[in-house]
């Protein structure tokens, strides 16, 4: 299978960046995750699959791809998903590493983006970017929404870290590029915290080690499906995750950030952060009938987390919608049809004859 190439540009001094895909049975994704990746406008690159001892056609598939930059690592034996991602950087040669699952796409620009604020300044060890969301299931696609306060540029890590955790800056794994010797020099990605949240544990921990690139557009998109990692979970075992890496969050930025002040910033974030996941998780269970007794159960459990921060600001946080869909899904959900009704009809009325 051959894949177009760019007109190059880079010079042999620029950095190498190594797009990692680390995949296990995921053939009819992957093929299209790699094709993405070679179709990158910058061409200072290689492909590394680390293929998880898949048992399905993914290594017929890659088989097919003629572009040298492309390498294939297969385990022998199944090594387990956060192992692999740390297999990946063992394996990466690149001075800078994207990790892309199999199931989600870059933009052809991401790389040229991000390598133009390592240019800048090159001792930077990240560059977040946004992400768009792509749900198979509604085959709508959430565009990334431009961060109002920082624009493209270098910033301090601190303070971006803080807008992610307020969601202000929508950034996946997919879209942030990593200087590979400073994701080594922590260690890789935790495997001690669970695969839902370590990928976001080893990022964070290098936005708060100072300065880092931040490219305010969409660069790569998440897709969310049934087949994903975080939809094995259960409700209860997905907000556990969340619980998890608040906590490594706070422990975190103790030992990471001298100035008092700025720790205080970001373990309040961490605490709203958690507090929206909870409340929009419950809204979306509710939203697919799951029962309100159920709903008050996990805001109990939770309670001191919520109390916290202060029932005010969680309504603040997540706005109204969420809050009346716990309560009143039936007529949200309505509501939401009878917008959807109207909107159709103004198309209609204004679709020429």
């Amino acid at each position: 299978m051959s894949t177009p190439h760019s007109v190059s540009l880079e010079s042999p001094c620029d950095p190498l960046v190594t797009i990692a895909i680390p995949t296990f049975n995921r053939a009819s994704w992957l093929g299209g995750c790699v094709i993405t990746a070679l179709s990158q406008t910058y061409q200072r690159i290689e492909v590394l699959v680390s293929d998880n001892a898949s048992t399905d056609e993914t290594a017929e598939l890659l088989r097919q791809f003629r572009d040298p930059r492309l390498r294939v690592v297969r385990q022998k034996s199944n090594i387990g998903l956060l192992p692999n991602w740390n297999a990946c950087l063992a394996e990466a040669r690149g001075e800078y590493i994207v990790f892309v699952p199999d199931d989600d796409r870059i933009q052809p620009w991401m790389l040229g983006r991000c390598i133009a604020l390592v240019k800048r300044e090159p001792q930077i060890p990240i560059v977040l970017t946004l992400s768009d969301v792509h749900s198979t299931r509604d085959g709508r696609t959430w565009q990334a929404t431009p961060n109002t306060k920082f624009g493209t540029g270098i910033w301090e890590g601190t303070d971006l870290l803080v807008e992610c955790l307020k969601g202000n800056i929508r950034a996946r794994m997919c879209s942030i590029m990593i200087r590979t010797d400073a994701l080594c020099a922590i260690g890789g990605f935790p495997t001690y915290l669970p695969n839902y949240g370590a990928d976001m544990a080893g990022w964070a921990t290098l936005l708060v080690k100072g300065r880092a690139g931040f490219v305010n557009e969409s660069c790569a998109t998440y897709y969310a499906h049934n087949a994903t990692e975080t939809s094995r979970l259960t409700m209860e075992g997905c907000l556990s995750d969340e619980r998890t890496l608040t906590t490594f969050i706070a422990n975190m930025i103790n030992y990471t950030i001298e100035d008092l002040s700025r720790r205080r910033q970001v373990a309040w974030a961490a605490q709203l952060y958690f507090a929206r996941q909870l409340i929009y998780t419950l809204y979306y269970y509710r939203q697919q009938g799951g029962n309100l007794r159920e709903v008050r159960r996990l805001i109990w459990r939770w309670r001191h987390d919520l109390r916290q921060i202060g029932i005010v600001e969680v309504f603040r946080q997540t706005r109204t919608r969420p809050i009346a869909g716990l309560l009143f899904p039936k007529l949200i959900a309505s509501i939401h049809q009878l917008k959807q009704v109207c909107r159709d009809q103004v198309r209609l009325r204004r679709s020429p004859q």
